[in-house]
């Protein structure tokens, strides 16, 4: 049994949170490195395991590798499988520290380039080489046709495919960083609100039902009334997400922040809510 209202300790501690900005540990690096340690280790695998498909495009029949199961087959399914499961873990952690946005694109970059290192580095060290790269001859001095469009498409793709997921990396690295940005100067908006701005009860009176659903929060766009320094009414629309179980009702109080110069700008308002949930700017 506990004498402090959970819905009052919540808000306390959501309030500290919005307060002090959170810091990676070294458990998220440790967590970091291994999520992108089995995604390479994955598309090392894959790269191994192709090797035969592939030789078939660029190599002439008597120097194809041998159809056997690739050694490194395991390693398809343990860095598939230990990727996701460590994906939802990082996930997890980047999302409070980085916002849900910049989370997920980071991972995008995290998981090309690791892809793109593994493979590289898979292909380098079990394809076969070529006689001759340019030809399918299978022996010196035989004569034989030129590579095609094809056979050079398989070959090379241990330079051009993961040079594609490096570059794609990039860019997903690049809307991760502005997304960053854009987080970080919300949060920075927010503590400045609750250090700076005057706060004024209110009210919900309305409520509704984006549709969308993200890690299961329900989004919700709803509308508060509260009476500022000069005593005029305003109401003021947020969007935010919820947990389902603590979903904000008409008429549940609620608290502002405001800047008393700037009373009618609503991204200058922070709005709380007396279940505890983090405030909304």
């Amino acid at each position: 049994m506990s004498t402090v209202d959970p819905a009052v300790e919540r808000r306390r501690l959501a309030l500290e949170r919005m307060q002090r900005p959170p810091r990676p540990g070294a458990g998220l690096w440790i967590l970091v490195l291994i999520y992108w340690g089995l995604w390479a280790l994955f598309a090392y695998s894959l790269a191994d395991t192709v090797r035969y498909p592939i030789a078939e495009a660029y190599l002439p029949p008597s120097l194809y590798p041998d159809n056997v199961a690739p050694a490194w087959f395991f390693g398809v399914f343990v860095g598939s499988f230990g990727g996701f499961i460590a994906g939802f873990l990082l996930s997890y952690v980047l999302k409070e520290l980085y916002g849900l946005a910049a989370s997920t694109w980071g991972q995008f970059a995290s998981t090309l380039l690791a892809c793109a290192v593994g493979f590289w580095r898979g292909a380098g060290d079990s394809w076969v080489a070529p006689l001759r790269v340019g030809s399918f001859a299978d022996a010196p001095g035989t004569p034989a046709p030129d590579w095609d469009f094809i056979a050079w498409l398989g070959w090379s793709a241990q330079y051009w495919l993961p040079a594609s997921l490096a570059l794609a990396a990039l860019c997903c690295a690049g809307l991760a960083w502005r997304a960053h940005r854009r987080h970080a100067a919300r949060a920075e908006r927010i503590r400045r609100l609750l250090a700076e701005g005057r706060r004024a009860d209110a009210a919900i009176t309305e409520v509704h039902d984006t549709g969308v659903e993200i890690y299961h929060e329900m989004r919700l766009r709803f509308v508060v009334k509260f009476t500022d320094h000069a005593g005029v009414e305003r109401w003021v629309t947020k969007v935010g997400l919820f947990d389902p179980v603590r979903l904000p009702r008409v008429g549940d109080a609620a608290l502002v922040w405001f800047y008393p110069d700037r009373a009618d700008d609503e991204d200058q308002i922070l709005v709380g809510f007396a279940n505890g949930d983090e405030p909304i700017a």
